[in-house]
């Protein structure tokens, strides 16, 4: 009789040896087979996403199409189904979806790249192989170029290495090169010249041999990009993700006017095409209304042109008159001069306050929180968020027993529709502290969120005496 715990370990074996299920050409990860199967490949792909998050169902056309395209050059591209697989999400501390992490040898890191098949696919090139790929023929660059938007190519050998070095610092882009005489004779250049090859704009772009880094990266951040883009993932991940400052035209796609606008846009681009990106989007759809809700547009806005300035944190501006291509350009150069006014979203001043919580709008937050005669609690929020939901019965009673204190303000600003300068805001709730008479800087809360933490927290920071009241 065969030893029943032999015939144990061997199931067991069966079991964690088993290769993961294949769904849509993207490996489907489980608690069991997570690590095994990142032993086994030297690169892959992993998104943790949840079944019901809308970005992630966004994704997954892109995923899977990526998928196809790299299994075939041995990258395996994986997703983990974290309202499952709970144990890895956790292992991995994810926190929003969809997250996607790149595994080297089994050593994680982030994904930087874009949203779409052709970014996926660039990205991962770069990452597990040349950055560069040969092309022998004009016909294989040109079979090569029908599958992207655009393509750089080095036509002769001159400046290989160079040009390979360069192309692995940038992402978004498939990069190949052409060393034979019919690459050079049919683009008619000279060895080492680089070519943007694109199906937008003016088609083409050439960069002369001798090129610096800086020279070529800042030739291919305009000339590898349409002049007035869509705002889609690839257009946010440009303008939010690089940090690319954006000239925005919101304005209603079906609208009598709509191609008047562009026409205007399209006089406007190629004049600013090296300071700032040109983007024209509606409100009503996907990420479009998304990115409304972020800056504040709303359908009686419509149309209208504002800046979105992203190279350090998010400063906004508004033009004023009427859409024509010298007040863009005017509205540009003043931008460019630091001489506009950065617009902040607020809703209307509340005409009472009856809660122990007062209520805080974009444009009463100075005059309240910089009184320098008071202490001042803030919680940023979003009503939407479920920790913020949570602390609200205890932020409230906190300012029930506090009331009575004169000189302290405990309030609240919903921040999905306020704004400040003075805070800039990375998760909800957040909430800071400006004492009496310092306001230079505001001071993080870090205190337990409970009513005795708050209560501990505002008796040791506060420049007023604080008399907590017992009897509630």
């Amino acid at each position: 009789m065969v030893n029943k715990y032999l015939v144990l370990l061997i199931c067991v074996a069966c079991v964690f040896a088993a290769e993961p299920e294949v769904e849509d050409h993207v490996l489907v990860l489980t608690d069991e087979n997570f690590d095994a199967t990142i032993k086994q490949y030297p690169n892959i792909l992993v998104e943790f996403y949840a079944p019901w998050c809308g970005h992630c169902k966004k994704l997954a056309p892109e995923y899977s199409g990526a998928a196809e395209v790299l299994k075939a050059e041995g990258v395996p591209l994986a997703k983990v189904d974290c309202t499952v697989q709970k144990e890895t999400a956790e292992k991995f501390k994810i926190q929003g979806f969809p997250t996607l992490k790149f595994f080297s040898n089994g050593v994680d890191s982030e994904y930087q790249g874009g949203r779409t098949k052709s970014d996926i696919v660039a990205w991962m090139r770069k990452k597990t192989g040349p950055a560069s790929k040969e092309l022998k023929t004009v016909s294989e660059v040109e079979d090569f170029f029908k599958g992207e938007e655009a393509i750089v190519l080095l036509v002769g050998q001159e400046g290989f290495e160079n040009y390979g070095n360069y192309a692995k610092s940038i992402e978004d882009v498939n990069f190949v090169h052409c060393f034979a005489q019919e690459c050079l004779s049919n683009y008619n250049v000279s060895s080492g010249t680089v070519v943007v090859l694109k199906k937008f704009d003016d088609k083409r772009n050439d960069l002369a041999p001798g090129y610096s880094f800086d020279s070529f990266k800042s030739f291919l951040e305009t000339k590898t990009k349409p002049m007035i883009m869509s705002f889609n993932e690839k257009c946010a991940q440009h303008i939010f993700g690089k940090s690319v400052p954006g000239l925005f035209l919101y304005y209603d796609k079906t609208s009598s006017n709509a191609e008047a606008l562009l026409s205007i846009l399209r006089e406007v681009a190629p004049l600013v095409k090296d300071k700032i990106q040109v983007i024209a989007t509606g409100i009503t759809e996907g990420l479009e209304q998304r990115l409304a809700e972020y800056v504040g547009v709303k359908d009686s806005d419509l149309p209208s042109v504002r800046i979105a300035d992203t190279r350090s944190e998010l400063k906004k501006y508004n033009m004023s008159g009427e859409i024509s291509t010298d007040n863009i350009l005017n509205f540009v150069k003043d931008w460019e001069a630091g001489r506009l006014k950065v617009t902040l979203k607020s809703e209307p001043v509340p005409t009472s306050q009856p809660d122990a919580v007062f209520t805080l709008v974009g444009t009463t937050f100075e005059s309240v929180v910089f009184d320098q005669s008071k202490d001042v609690l803030v919680e940023f929020y979003a009503p939407w968020c479920g920790h913020c939901k949570k602390i609200a019965p205890i932020y409230e009673e906190v300012a029930q027993k506090l009331k009575h204190n004169t000189n302290l303000v405990i309030a609240k600003m919903d921040s999905t529709a306020n704004e400040t300068e003075h805070v800039s805001i990375q998760g909800f709730p957040t909430i800071k502290f400006w004492p009496a008479g310092n306001k230079a800087k505001a001071l993080d809360f870090e205190g337990d969120r409970t009513v005795e933490g708050f209560i501990e927290f505002l008796t040791k920071h506060s420049t007023n005496a604080l008399e907590p009241k017992t009897d509630l």
